[in-house]
């Protein structure tokens, strides 16, 4: 048996892990609770689809002490090798998640939130529209018709 001086860090939060899950397992109903809330990262995946990054994000990058106007808006750019997605998020009663693909071009657009899956058509210009967009989690994937070439975001938080 090896001593706990030669141990490196991975086996040491190995060993710790196996101790503290025999002396103080995590409740299997919190397990499940913690399961509800996260969506289905599996569904409809698409396993050749290129991942867009976030690459610009106003709700982290706000100005501070800038008198906002009435209509709450959030601004996302997202960028694939290839093409970005440009995105605002309105909040004016009703919230509306406006698109563009740059550089303009058409193309399939879903909107998955938890289990809804919402399908529009970006125009020639590259544009987007989806209404009453729920507030939590939502998953972009775009389905450009030149190519058919899949962009997909990961999980974002609106």
């Amino acid at each position: 048996m090896t001593k706990p001086q030669d141990w490196n860090d991975e086996e040491l939060l190995s060993r710790l892990g196996v101790v503290l899950d025999d002396a103080d397992p995590v409740p299997s109903e919190v397990v499940a609770a913690a399961k509800s809330v996260v969506p289905r990262l599996e569904l409809e995946f698409d396993v050749d689809a290129i991942m867009a990054e976030v690459v610009f994000d106003s709700a982290s990058d706000e100005l501070v002490g800038v008198r906002g106007t009435r209509e709450a808006t959030r601004e996302l750019t997202l960028s694939a090798p290839g093409v970005e997605i440009e995105l605002v998020v309105l909040s004016d009663g009703a919230r509306r998640l406006v698109g563009q693909l740059v550089p303009p071009q058409t193309g399939t657009v879903e909107l998955t939130s938890g289990q809804v899956v919402r399908t529009t058509h970006a125009d020639h210009l590259g544009r987007f529209t989806f209404l009453d967009v729920p507030e939590g989690p939502i998953r972009l994937s775009c389905r450009l018709d030149a190519g058919g070439q899949v962009v997909q975001t990961n999980w974002l938080v609106i």
